[in-house]
């Protein structure tokens, strides 16, 4: 699991609805949120910054049945302009299905996790997140998305840590430090994975049936078998 959070504020979703109609003289729900993520600034909470990537979005479903994502990004002279009045809003997911029916309970609480082969765009220089929540059904009374989180990209699994008396220099002829007993560590690390691939090829050519200690051709040779 990604261990890289992006520290973020959440908004309260918002619903949007159609205006009041005269005749019936009530509001109508549109089936259709929005949630905005921004990203504060470590020196001045009150303030707001470009996050310089996301690599991962989890969340829980809550009876939300497409979800959109608009990303707002930082412009500079070298940003490729959408038309005259670009702001800066891409679309990165556009109505992705958390619902196979969304008249249906099959994904309404099911954990999700969006990675960068989801998205359209590279989420990366991004002011503001936007999510887009879509319910179309009237058989639920609400809908949203719970446990929002937001991971920076994983940069590969983590290595054992090397002594530092293995990684210093202390010749300059030969740039290691030689130790007696210890072999060259470029020939030691060749022949654990040679050995490596031999184990891995013993294991697989094993097989379930046993192998007789002193059988040969089916019989017994009497030569190998001692008397006690």
């Amino acid at each position: 699991m990604n261990d890289r959070p992006i520290n973020c504020n959440i908004k309260n979703p918002v619903c949007l609805t159609i205006p009041e109609d005269k005749h019936f003289n009530q509001t109508f729900h549109s089936g259709c949120k929005i949630i905005d993520i921004s990203f504060p600034s470590v020196i001045n909470p009150e303030t707001t910054v470009e996050c310089d990537y996301i690599g991962e979005i989890q969340f829980q479903n809550y009876y939300v049945a497409f979800l959109t994502l608009k990303v707002k990004i930082k412009m500079t002279e070298e940003t490729p302009k959408q038309g005259v009045n670009d702001q800066g809003w891409r679309i990165a997911l556009k109505r992705y299905k958390l619902m196979p029916d969304a008249h249906a309970e099959t994904g309404s609480q099911d954990i999700f996790s969006l990675t960068k082969k989801h998205f359209l765009v590279e989420l990366s220089n991004v002011v503001t997140l936007r999510l887009i929540l879509q319910q179309p059904s009237p058989v639920w009374k609400d809908f949203s998305l719970t446990n929002i989180k937001l991971f920076r990209p994983l940069l590969g699994s983590r290595a054992t840590p090397i002594p530092s008396w293995v990684l210093e220099e202390t010749k300059k002829t030969t740039g290691k430090k030689e130790i007696e007993g210890v072999p060259d560590l470029d020939i030691l690390s060749s022949n654990l994975q040679q050995l490596w691939a031999l184990a891995e090829e013993v294991s697989t050519a094993q097989t379930d049936s046993s192998i007789g200690r002193y059988e040969v051709d089916g019989c017994y040779d009497i030569n190998l078998l001692s008397y006690t």
